[in-house]
């Protein structure tokens, strides 16, 4: 009986061999004759990623892989930062006045709107493979991925803007100042003796009401205020970022231009992943509260760190400028961090929100290469 068995099990075991043999070599087969690279063709491609080149391989009858670049040109589109006070109850013609000061002040006509200039800077390698299920070999479907940089536009202020920008900071470095007691400016002289040239009362008191200058930017999830200030060098910025790696998943149509099919046409439409909607951030951002209570040492850009003061007059040490905490602004997410956020700005991030991921629509002009192989 044993005998028996084993002879059944021997003849199972050979029938599975001669079985999964006869498999692997109809899969050779299939692969080697529907996997063999036919035609190689390069081409260029104008369409919503911009203008590119690429390299297309023919592999068989159901199959192409194609891989290149693209390129975004750098167009240009222009939005704008309103600049405003932080002091929430202050009316326009006190605003108007303050700026028609600093304008006097600094010799720059400070504007109530700073031009912001975008472009994008957009560039991708791409890798994709057309799938043709169908009898007619003109019709496919894609997969692949788009891959390049994660930062896909930025944007600065006009050079018009700068003048505005200066005279922002200039305010802000007298705004600090005033709120910390200080001389409004110091120069020394030949003798090398300091002179200190100290605020009227009534203005450090007027400038330390209006808060500080700069770009709202709505406010913050706990109800705190955004402000945006330029950075060292007088600018504003912002930059637009996606995931680096971009999965992409459309269909497509080629077709023969010449006779011989040397010269073609590929048109494809589908959708580009990015992983959520792109983010947009920006730097040198102040959390400020709405409700500004002058009792409390809380300014918007420092902050009066009574309890080192009372340590310093126990230790009759006293150094006032340590009691004196400088905020530090902060990176943020246009997208992600703030909301209600006005104007153009405020336009052009709830656009931004909507577009999780990005349609793609190409136009292809294939040649076809001699064959070296």
């Amino acid at each position: 009986m044993n005998y028996k068995r084993i002879q059944v099990l021997a003849i199972l075991f050979t029938c599975t061999l001669n079985f999964n043999a006869q498999v692997k070599e109809n899969i050779s087969e299939f692969l080697s004759e529907n996997l063999e690279l036919k035609d190689l063709e390069a081409g260029v491609s104008i369409g919503t990623t911009g203008i590119g080149a690429d390299v297309t391989a023919t592999l068989g009858e159901y199959a192409r892989i194609r891989t290149g670049f693209t390129y975004m040109p750098r167009f240009r589109m222009t939005s704008n930062f309103s600049v405003d006070m932080n002091g929430r109850k202050i009316d326009e013609d006190k605003l108007r006045r303050m700026k028609d000061m600093m304008s006097g002040f600094t010799g720059m006509e400070m504007q109530d709107n700073i031009d912001i200039i975008m472009k994008p800077t957009w560039s991708n390698f791409k890798f994709l493979i057309d799938v043709l299920p169908l009898r007619d070999k003109r019709w496919n479907v894609t997969v692949g991925f788009y891959a390049g940089p994660s930062q896909i536009a930025n944007a600065i202020n006009s050079a018009d803007g700068t003048a505005t920008l200066v005279a922002v900071n200039t305010y802000n470095t007298l705004y600090n100042r005033a709120c910390m007691g200080e001389s409004m400016f110091s120069y020394e002289d030949n003798q090398h003796i300091i002179h200190n040239a100290d605020f009227p009362s009534s203005f450090a008191e007027k400038i330390v009401e209006m808060r500080m200058m700069g770009m709202p930017l709505g406010h913050f999830y706990d109800g705190d205020r955004a402000m945006m200030v330029p950075d060292a060098n007088y600018q504003a910025r912002a930059t637009m970022h996606v995931n680096k790696f971009r999965p992409y998943l459309g269909a497509g149509f080629k077709t023969n231009l010449s006779k011989d099919g040397a010269f073609r046409m590929t048109v494809d439409a589908g959708v580009m992943f990015w992983g959520g909607h792109p983010s947009i951030y920006v730097n040198n951002v102040y959390k400020t509260a709405d409700v500004y209570d002058p009792d409390s040492g809380v300014y918007d850009m420092v902050t009066w760190d009574e309890k080192k003061f009372q340590e310093q007059l126990e230790t009759g040490d006293i150094n006032i400028d340590e009691c004196w905490i400088k905020e530090h602004p902060q990176r943020i997410d246009l997208t992600r961090d703030v909301y209600n956020i006005k104007g153009k700005v405020g336009d052009m991030v709830k656009t931004t929100k909507v577009f999780r991921c990005y349609p793609m629509l190409s136009v292809t002009f294939n040649w076809r290469l001699p064959k070296f192989w």
